[in-house]
């Protein structure tokens, strides 16, 4: 019975064993995720590096990445708001950056740029209103898809011109800026007047009012309505194959009280506060003389990730790091170092917005014997009788 369990047992080891090297053999074939050599990643982590080394002290060209943790990097979708405005010669420049609704794990092993690259092409803005009048334009690589009342849908557009009374949803846009010139005397919520009530003006070939020009990135969609009948006809024309104008209903040309407003309704407010604080900053007279400026905004989708890794370094015998050491304490010839990094994707590379070195865990530190017993003799120590039977100690930790 004895002979069989051994061979029980021993059958039993093999088959782990043979399991164990196959699934050591199948590991290999596994991508690691230290990836940082391969030439896309070294470029995406180059602005990271230099910020590292620079913050630490360090030689550029001397520190390697030894490991990137791809699996347990976090990305997320932000929001970049940037308002310049301008009053007679001077530029004021506001960003803002919103805080990012949701973290998602990356899970997944493979070349961190390429992982970067496929979750950054899927970041868009949420949904954005405009109201008219303005004028919308796409880049050359991009088209613009528009759907009108009764379900009418125009696709391949370039360029679309809105009329007074008309609210544009634009939606899966990368990135959309704006210009608007204006006195800022009359602020966007200050009324304008226009003379002649009595007269009315067609959407062509005159505008009832100056138009906002607006620029987007990316192939959009864009859902058009009357702001105050959303099911109401729209009339459009078509100037040319890519070009659409939505005509309003009407405008007069004098006598006519409207409020000069931000096309844009989330930026509004934003606008609206900046001009309070430069109102208190400088008095009355920005309102009294009427000064000539205007307000350029631009609103971008980014990627931001969430990442850690560890950086070696070769020390030399001149190193500050030995001076930190006690005397006893073996020199190291390698310094390895961990980094958390909160960056921001910008153009294939990795722009830092915060770097914050990890602590090293130490659960067991060397010392001398001399250290510890210095000045114990061990006569000092009585005699311990130990039992003849099994003796178990009882370790708390």
């Amino acid at each position: 019975m004895r002979v069989r369990s051994a061979i029980c047992h021993l059958l039993i080891s093999y088959q782990a064993l043979a399991a164990l090297a196959v699934a050591l053999d199948a590991s290999k074939l596994l991508p690691s995720d230290t990836d940082a050599t391969s030439p896309l990643s070294s470029h995406l982590l180059k602005d990271v590096l230099k910020t590292i080394s620079e913050k630490q002290s360090w030689n550029l060209e001397e520190i390697r990445v030894s490991n990137l943790d791809v699996r347990n990097a976090r990305v997320g979708t932000s929001q970049r708001i940037e308002i310049a405005l301008r009053m007679g010669k001077n530029d004021l420049v506001f960003k803002f950056l919103d805080e990012v609704p949701l973290w998602t794990n990356i899970g997944k092993r493979g070349e961190f740029a390429s992982l970067l690259k496929e979750f950054s092409s899927k970041t868009v803005l949420s949904t954005f209103k405009f109201e008219g009048p303005f004028e919308l334009r796409v880049g050359r690589n991009d088209d613009l898809s528009l759907t009108l009342p009764m379900n009418v849908t125009h696709t391949g557009l370039k360029r679309l011109l809105v009329g007074e009374g008309i609210t544009v949803e634009v939606e899966r846009a990368q990135e959309i800026s704006l210009f608007h010139a204006s006195l800022l005397g009359l602020s966007f919520n200050r009324s304008m007047e226009i003379n002649n009530r009595n007269q009315f003006w067609p959407f062509r070939p005159s505008f009832c009012m100056p138009l906002v020009p607006i620029h987007i990135s990316g192939s959009a969609s864009m859902v058009a309505y009357r702001t105050r009948n959303s099911n109401a006809y729209i009339e459009t024309t078509f100037p040319s194959r890519d070009t659409i104008e939505l005509l309003p209903e009407k405008c007069y040309s004098r006598h006519f009280h409207k409020k000069q407003t931000f096309p844009m309704e989330s930026l509004s407010s934003r606008v609206a506060l900046l001009e309070n604080l430069l109102g208190n900053f400088l008095g009355d007279r920005i309102f009294k003389s009427s000064m000539s400026g205007f307000v350029k905004a631009k609103i971008a989708a980014s990627t931001l990730v969430r990442f850690q890794l560890e950086l070696e370094r070769d020390v030399r015998v001149n190193d500050t790091l030995w001076r930190t050491l006690a005397e006893w304490r073996t020199k190291p010839t390698v310094e390895r170092v961990q980094f958390r990094v909160l960056a921001r994707v910008e153009a294939e590379r990795l722009k830092p917005l915060m770097v914050e070195k990890v602590k090293p865990y130490i659960g067991v530190d060397s010392a001398s014997w001399s250290n510890i017993m210095s000045n114990i003799s061990f006569t000092m120590f009585p005699s311990v009788l130990v039992p003849p039977e099994a003796l178990t100690l009882d370790v708390k930790w």
